[in-house]
C-alpha cells in the first residue's frame, strides 16, 4: 500500500531573502518543521516561510534548513523544511 500525505490544511508561501515569493504550497506543519510535497522547492536557510492560518492570520518562520527526501518505501517525495518562529 502506497503512503500518501494526509490532507494538508496548511497553506504556506516561501519568501526568499530578496523578497521573491513562491507558492502557495499545501503543507503539513509540525513543531519546528513543515513537510512540503513537491519535487522542486526554491528555498534555503535564511529564507522565510509565511503560514496563512485558517483564521486569516499570517505567521512567519525563518527557514534554518531544507532537506529533499526522494520517494522511498511508498512515501511520496517531499521536502522537510526546518523552521524557527520569526521575531
Amino acid at each position: 500500500m502506497e503512503h500518501a500525505p494526509s490532507p494538508s490544511p496548511d497553506t504556506v508561501y516561501i519568501v526568499r531573502i530578496d523578497g521573491t515569493r513562491f507558492g502557495p504550497f499545501s503543507t503539513q506543519l509540525a513543531p519546528n518543521k513543515a513537510l512540503i510535497w513537491v519535487l522542486t522547492l526554491n528555498a534555503g536557510a535564511g529564507d522565510r516561510l509565511e503560514h496563512h492560518t485558517s483564521g486569516g492570520e499570517i505567521e512567519h518562520y525563518d527557514i534554518t534548513n531544507t532537506h529533499f527526501q526522494p520517494e522511498m518505501a511508498g512515501i511520496q517525495a517531499h521536502y522537510t523544511v526546518r523552521l524557527r518562529k520569526a521575531d
